[in-house]
């Protein structure tokens, strides 16, 4: 099996998610060439199964959106007003006299005429333009440079990846006492003000690749910036020049202007000296410290009122959301844009929970607030729909999950998820709606306020403590990123925001589809009750030892399912055959009574399970090997899985749940687990609304609770308890996939194995630049930054960025 370190897949994934979210808005025909034709972004595509959208709730959208494949998008056509509406020009002037200069007339026409051009005649260009534009219009502000990017190479991207250089990049010269010796070798990312690609030729019917291409740059740019609201982007070619324009709404992207019409290109140079007042651009409440390297990786410093968190460290960025630890210390910052029309907020949901003391199992929290400039909110819209920027400070920072040292721990972890989950949900009225791998954390560290949790009585009761009796045990694992969740009971909700919402209009929150596409339960991911019905399960027993432990443990427990057990029924219940053939055939019936309720939350942990088990390596398997024909078999129904259309789709995880080649698809070190998720997937298969009378809502809590300590108990400290190797994971890539073969004999990585056609490949140990899986896969594939879908009377909501959960808050 291939292995691929974790360390740096951060912008290879986001990357990835930017072509998603750019080609999702692309007619069929364009986007079917533009895979098929491009080796370059056919293996990134081929890659990008690996990360995920997150789907949001949110209120009716706008009628010009439109749907494709169950995720929403905005019409792909540039919108006619892209200039009026996104660059910027003088107050009563114009360009005209601007072109009279006899420079920068001569550069426009050479530049325009020439065959053929090169990237240097357009680097004069641009910096004549950006000179002129500076001393008549800004000569306050810092020049703006453009720079050759094949003379200084990019460096300092975010988590070490370089997913190619761009033909040109622009920094703000003189910043922090910059020279051209400073910058003569290289051009740091965090310095970029936009980004450039030019072409020096763009053939017919390619023009779709070189928009990805330049999107794709323009985000990983703005990675870096976590000071930027927005950013701006230019794509050049000989035949003419398109603007693109990054908002935590994703990209958009002008009509192509000819090289007789530069107003637009002198428009886009105005604005980034002069920005729109109406389009926010910085967030002045973060700054870069002050460096004497500046090709060290940043940090940033934030500005909380009358307090400064200095030495900020990147931990996550997406478009919708930056994540950054403050220093060494427990404390980290999470910024994220949330529509303004949502039910719920996540700090209102943090205060809930920590009513009594910080809750166990769950981030401390010190405050949420709207972050401002100028004295008013930061906003970003699109259509009708608006998007606030919140800052939440939390006093609690975590490894992800993938930083699980072996196979009990992890079991362990997965154990303490589903307490807490179930505790929140029985004393909170909580729901949390997104639970995926980039949503858990391990290891982790708070900060020593004084602060204790008080409710004692009705706390949750974590593994360690019903194993060794050890009282108020600390949980192996945290529930993070709370702005998906809302309250289970309407009635007894509490929310402030929601509160007052629901007394104004009929909102029904819990109808939305709402997670991570990987992790998302079945059910809510088609916003429907599930019309087949898989296995009939029954109860786990645990052996006569563990339950006397787990009674003991849980004596005062309230919800009376730790001492349930089916007496000849199913979780308490039979199946009504009549209630699923009343259901089958009438999808209206079945939409009408989806509710999300706490066993989705619970199957979603359990697809947490399979795609960390399917890629986990145990400690010291060899380092490459050939790609896998049945991890990739696998990994290929949980991979591309999306979110439902309005249409029913068939959920190719299902098969997950009927197979019983779990032996065979996991590592062969961890094979013994195979039998512990056929088990679970037992327990997670059947649509449990379809049994009267209704189980319990913990009824698939208990049950994989309850197999989940059984493993526990037989494998602690035995040699079934794997060790594993927490910086690689397993290679789901197609091994049949056209030039899987080419590209790793390309990357000088080929495994000793023999490829398709009986040769035997050479090896090295190299790892596989560009492709690079990380921890990415449990976090938040946000990414994407998040987008959002919502079932309630058929409708469907805002765009999400596509991605992951921070994995470090």
């Amino acid at each position: 099996m291939a292995h691929i370190p974790v360390a740096g897949a951060w912008a290879l994934a986001s990357t990835v998610q930017v072509i998603r979210v750019i080609a999702r808005s692309l007619p069929n025909r364009l986007l079917t060439h533009t895979v098929a034709t491009d080796s370059l972004f056919a293996s990134w595509l081929s890659f990008g199964h690996l990360f995920d959208l997150v789907v949001h709730e949110t209120d009716a959208p706008s009628k010009s959106r439109t749907t494709m494949g169950g995720v929403v998008t905005w019409d792909c056509a540039p919108p006619p007003t892209f200039s009026s509406t996104r660059l910027n020009k003088p107050m009563n002037e114009t360009f005209e006299a601007l072109l009279q200069e006899k420079q920068l007339r001569s550069l426009v026409e050479n530049y325009s005429s020439a065959t053929p051009t090169n990237c240097n005649m357009f680097v004069l260009l641009l910096n004549c333009a950006s000179s002129l534009i500076h001393d008549k219009w800004a000569p306050d502000k810092k020049l703006v440079v453009f720079r050759d990017g094949h003379v200084h190479k990019q460096t300092g991207l975010l988590h070490e990846f370089h997913a190619g250089e761009l033909d040109l990049g622009m920094v703000i010269d003189v910043t922090n006492g910059l020279t051209d010796v400073d910058l003569v070798n290289s051009l740091p990312w965090y310095l970029a003000l936009s980004t450039v690609e030019w072409k020096g030729e763009i053939e017919p019917g390619i023009e779709i690749e070189a928009i990805l291409e330049t999107g794709a740059y323009l985000e990983l740019a703005k990675q870096c910036r976590p000071d930027l609201v927005c950013m701006y982007g230019l794509l050049a070619s000989p035949g003419g020049y398109s603007i693109l324009y990054r908002s935590p709404f994703g990209p958009h992207t002008s009509r192509e202007f000819d090289w007789g019409d530069v107003d637009a290109l002198l428009a886009y140079i105005y604005t980034l000296y002069v920005p729109r007042p109406d389009l926010p651009s910085c967030d002045h409440t973060i700054s870069r410290a002050i460096t004497t390297n500046i090709y060290e990786p940043p940090t940033w410093n934030v500005c909380d009122g009358d307090e400064v968190y200095e030495n900020c460290v990147t931990k996550d960025a997406r478009d919708m959301t930056w994540v950054a630890r403050v220093g060494t210390s427990p404390v980290t910052i999470k910024d994220t844009y949330r529509d303004v029309m949502a039910c719920f907020r996540e700090g209102e949901i943090y205060d809930i929970l920590h009513k009594n003391g910080p809750a166990p199992g769950f981030l401390k929290v010190k405050k949420e607030y709207d972050v401002q400039c100028g004295g008013r909110p930061i906003t970003v819209t699109c259509g009708n729909v608006m998007w606030v920027k919140k800052r939440l400070i939390m006093h609690t920072y975590g490894q992800p999950l993938r930083k699980c040292a072996s196979l009990v721990e992890f079991l362990k972890c997965m154990y303490d998820i589903l307490e807490a989950h179930r505790w929140a949900v029985q004393e909170r009225n909580i729901l949390h709606r997104d639970i995926s791998i980039g949503n858990i954390l391990v290891q982790a560290e708070d900060v020593e306020d004084g602060q204790e949790f008080t409710d004692l009585e009705y706390r949750p009761i974590f593994v360690n403590e019903v194993l060794n009796d050890d009282f108020r045990a600390p949980p192996m694992a945290r529930l993070a990123d709370m702005d998906n969740a809302a309250e289970l009971d309407p009635e007894k909700a509490v929310s402030p925001t929601f509160v007052a919402k629901k007394r104004r209009v009929k909102v029904e929150p819990l109808r939305c589809r709402t997670g991570t596409p990987k992790y998302i339960a079945r059910s809510p991911a088609i916003g429907l009750v599930l019309a087949m019905n898989g296995n009939w399960a029954v109860m786990p027993e645990l052996s006569s030892d563990l339950a006397k432990k787990y009674r003991k443990a849980y004596s005062n427990n309230r919800c009376g399912m730790r001492v349930f057990a089916d007496e000849l029924s199913f979780h308490g219940g039979f199946h009504d055959l009549k209630l699923r053939m009343a259901h089958k055939d009438n999808r209206a019936l079945r939409a009408t009574e989806f509710r999300h309720r706490p066993r989705h939350d619970a199957e979603s942990v359990f697809w947490c399970m399979v795609v960390f088990l399917l890629l986990a390596v145990p400690l010291g398997s060899p380092d490459q090997d050939a790609g896998e024909p049945a991890l990739y078999d696998a990994w290929k129904l949980i991979g591309d899985h999306e979110i439902g259309s309005s249409t029913d789709c068939i959920d190719l995880r299902s098969r997950l749940l009927q197979s019983e080649r779990w032996e065979e698809w996991l590592h062969e070190d961890l094979a013994h687990a195979g039998q512990l998720m056929c088990l679970l997937a037992v327990q997670v298969s059947p649509e449990w609304s379809m049994f009267v009378p209704p189980p319990h809502m913990f009824n698939l809590h208990e049950a994989m609770q309850r197999i989940i300590l059984t493993h526990i108990h037989m494998w602690d400290g035995g040699e079934k308890d794997v060790k594993f190797d927490t910086e690689r994971l397993r290679d789901p890539t197609d091994p049949y996939y056209w030039n899987y073969w080419e590209l790793k004999r390309k990357e000088n990585n080929v495994s000793p194995k023999s490829d398709l056609s009986g040769n035997t490949q050479s090896t090295s140990a190299a790892k596989l630049p560009g492709k690079r899986l990380a921890d990415a896969i449990e976090e938040k594939e946000e990414p994407e930054a998040k987008r959002q879908n919502c079932t309630t009377e058929g409708t469907q909501a805002d765009p999400y960025q596509l991605a992951f959960s921070p994995t470090c808050i």
